[in-house]
């Protein structure tokens, strides 16, 4: 759909009353390529690893994004509540590329009303001035990619930092001003013991993070630990493995404190949950994702930047080259958003759903996409709690059948919940 019409699109579904809305801006440059990866997995490892002078292009363009879509959304009477920097690790940026972003965000946009600005990170990327820089402009909660702390683990996963840059990442936020943090931690890699699992539990308790992020790995195809099981030079990690170790980390957590809110999400104590993963699942509203990678839903639009155009997104950043109009006709991209709250302990709210899509969850469930769906979901041992006001997941269930499905299927169902 040609931009204008697209802008008149969202304009003629928008109410003029006051909307939230999420801001996500992606960075797909990172130091090095992990082996389990999947969200640059179609990005070559020279773009990946960009000097300033080659990123130089697609900071341009995301501030000409930004400064498009900005006015354009306001306008609409679009307010942004929570804004996400993801990648890629948004944090190779270098200080003066980070503040030159942040800057078209505060030009483009009114934060007054933004709850919490995240930032993703990973520790040999973080420095002081980083942190400096990041806090300047108003983010107050920073995602450390982790993953493990157990050495011979990081160095199967591709990972560039060591166990102990992580703990000095942590210090280097707490001593920056930066306190609400979170550690991604993935469980059921390939060939990892438990007791091995259980020692990097030790290392993250000891930090005492108020979030944490607990992840199950999934076997991507195209990425590199992926091509390892199949060729049998790493061991296949079994669904009765991924959930056994997922578990163990439940055990461990849950004794420590913390409390799962969402199927991976773990909180300490209220007021440190991630309130983009909490908008994102609970369906609070609408999404604008800025950058090649990014997605966005706005109007009941389905849009991407998509990744493998990229060239195409530095040339000219203001149409989406996907655009999609959420219909019963093709419910498979409805699958996403269905999924992501059932793993929250609230469930789908049909009104939300409604609100978001333009359509009525019970003509959605009566096709025989999403019908098959949730049969595969209940065959993977997932409970449906029916409510007046939407459906919910008994949460004994949720874990052990989303890790059931991702170690048996690829690129559906609730393995898409993290896109």
């Amino acid at each position: 759909m040609p931009l204008e019409q697209l802008v008149q699109a969202i304009d003629d579904v928008s109410s003029g009353a006051p909307r939230p809305l999420a801001l996500y801006v992606h960075i797909p440059f990172c130091a090095s390529k992990c082996h389990f990866c999947d969200w640059v997995s179609e990005v070559p490892v020279g773009r990946l690893r960009s000097s300033r002078q080659e990123r130089s292009p697609y900071v341009a363009a995301l501030r000409r994004e930004i400064a498009f879509w900005g006015p354009v959304l306001t306008g609409m009477g679009y307010q942004p509540t929570v804004v996400y920097w993801g990648g890629g690790t948004p944090t190779r940026l270098d200080v003066e590329e980070l503040l030159s972003v942040a800057e078209a965000l505060h030009t483009s946009f009114d934060l007054s009303g933004v709850g919490q600005w995240s930032v993703e990170t990973t520790p040999n990327d973080l420095t002081a001035e980083k942190v400096s820089a990041l806090r300047s402009f108003g983010v107050d909660r920073v995602s450390i990619g982790a993953q493990s702390f157990d050495p011979a683990q990081l160095r199967r996963s591709g990972r560039a930092h060591s166990g102990e840059q992580i703990g000095t990442a942590v210090e280097l936020l707490r001593s920056g001003g930066i306190d609400n943090v979170n550690l991604d931690v993935i469980t059921g890699f390939p060939g990892e013991e438990l007791a091995v699992l259980d020692r990097t539990f030790d290392r993250v308790l000891e930090l005492e993070p108020p979030h944490l992020s607990v992840y199950s790995y999934r076997a991507t195809p195209g990425t590199v630990m992926a091509m390892q099981t199949e060729r049998a030079t790493l061991a296949s990690a079994t669904a009765m493995h991924m959930v056994e170790a997922y578990e163990l980390a439940m055990r461990r957590l849950s004794s420590a404190g913390y409390q799962e809110y969402c199927h991976s999400y773990w909180v300490k104590e209220p007021g440190f949950e991630d309130l983009d993963g909490r908008y994102k699942y609970e369906l609070t509203g609408d999404k604008i994702g800025f950058g090649s990678g990014a997605e966005s839903t706005i109007g009941h639009h389905l849009l991407r930047n998509e990744s493998h155009r990229y060239a195409d997104y530095v040339s000219d950043p203001l149409p989406f080259s996907f655009d999609h109009h959420f219909s019963l006709e093709d419910p498979q991209h409805l699958i996403a958003p269905v999924g992501g709250a059932l793993m929250t302990r609230g469930g789908l709210s049909y009104e939300r759903f409604g609100r978001l899509t333009g359509l009525d969850f019970a003509e959605l469930r009566s096709t025989p996409y999403v019908r098959r769906w949730m049969d595969m979901l209940a065959d993977f041992g997932a409970r449906f709690i029916e409510e007046p006001d939407g459906l919910r997941l008994d949460p004994t269930t949720i874990h052990s059948a989303y890790i059931r499905h991702v170690s048996s299927t690829t690129g559906t169902g609730l393995q898409v919940l993290r896109a």
